[in-house]
Order: C-alpha cells, then sequence, then structure tokens
C-alpha cells in the first residue's frame, strides 16, 4: 500500500538499474553448520547454511529460483550462492539497495504469475530483468526506506518479547505441576 501511493515515481525496469546474476554453489558443498572461515550460502531453503569460498562481496538482494513462494532476502558481505537462486547486486546510483528490497517484497505475485514450470515453479532471468520498480526521488526513497526498517525492528523487538513470554508461561506451568 505505501508503494502505490508514491505519486510522482517513474516506473523502471530492474534490468535497467541493476545487474542480476546466478549463483554458482553447489548444496552438496554447503554446510548446515556454522563453520569458522565460511561464508553464509543462500539456496532455496529458508535455513542459512555456510559454503567454504565466496563469490559475492557486495550488497544483494537474494532470490531462490525455484519455490512456491518468491520472497528476497538482504545481504551485506561475503557469501555464496547456490546456482539455482539469484543476486540483485551493483545498484545504479538512482536507486537505494534497501528501497529496492523493500519494494521487491511487494512483487512476489508478480514473480507467481510469471514463473514457469509444472512441478516446481522456476523463475528466469527475464522475468527479474522485466520486473517494474516505482523510483521516487533519492530522499524519497530514503524516507520509505527509514519507514520500513523501523517498522521491521519493532516486528524482531515484539518476536523476541512473545518467545520469551511463552518460556516463561511453559517454566510457570511446569512449576505448577510438580
Amino acid at each position: 500500500m505505501l508503494f502505490h501511493s508514491i505519486s510522482d515515481a517513474q516506473t523502471v525496469h530492474l534490468g535497467d538499474i541493476a545487474h542480476i546474476t546466478n549463483g554458482v554453489g553447489d548444496v552438496q558443498d554447503a554446510n548446515t553448520y556454522y563453520k569458522k572461515d565460511w561464508y553464509p550460502f543462500f539456496d532455496r531453503s529458508e535455513g542459512l547454511k555456510w559454503f567454504p569460498t565466496y563469490s559475492f562481496d557486495k550488497e544483494a538482494i537474494i532470490y531462490a529460483g525455484e519455490g512456491q513462494n518468491f520472497y528476497p532476502r538482504y545481504y551485506n558481505g561475503k557469501f555464496a550462492l547456490h546456482q539455482r537462486c539469484y543476486a540483485i547486486t551493483d545498484f545504479s546510483s538512482c536507486i537505494l539497495p534497501k528501497y529496492c528490497y523493500h519494494f521487491m517484497n511487494t512483487l512476489n505475485s508478480y514473480f507467481v504469475r510469471n514463473s514457469v514450470g509444472s512441478t516446481v515453479p522456476s523463475l528466469r532471468m527475464d522475468i527479474f530483468q522485466k520486473a517494474e520498480i516505482k523510483l521516487p526521488s533519492i530522499p524519497k526513497q530514503q524516507h520509505i526506506r527509514n519507514i520500513i526498517d523501523t517498522l521491521c525492528s519493532k516486528l524482531e523487538v515484539e518476536q523476541c518479547v512473545i518467545s520469551a513470554i511463552k518460556k516463561l508461561k511453559q517454566y510457570l506451568l511446569s512449576q505448577m505441576f510438580i
């Protein structure tokens, strides 16, 4: 809703304002447990894996190329990427990467609608290239990014509070029935 209310924005294709590429890593070489001097490895699973080498050292929006839902991940630093995942990097000066990430969180229906394959829906490079991004001025992007980042931080705090309350409830219930 926030993005739909932007009136003074131009619409651009993602491929015109960022570089989009596939990963090269194979999940067989990844580890599900953290290892010292290994790097985050992104594949289509929600959990993070670890890889002995990195392919990227930059700010990126990462997408799994296969699955039922297509939501982005944001990462900044060294990481490895599965061969069926996409990294959106090297953003043009007209867009803030974190704004782009937040905007792309609204594009799941676009990706689902344009995915190919009958068994496991898959994304292709051209789907990313053609994705339309609303591009307001940099100050407006900063404002939107800050609002959403603040809300996300608040959500994380609230989720931690809920988790702590659930643990407290478990403890108190266990004390009642000793």
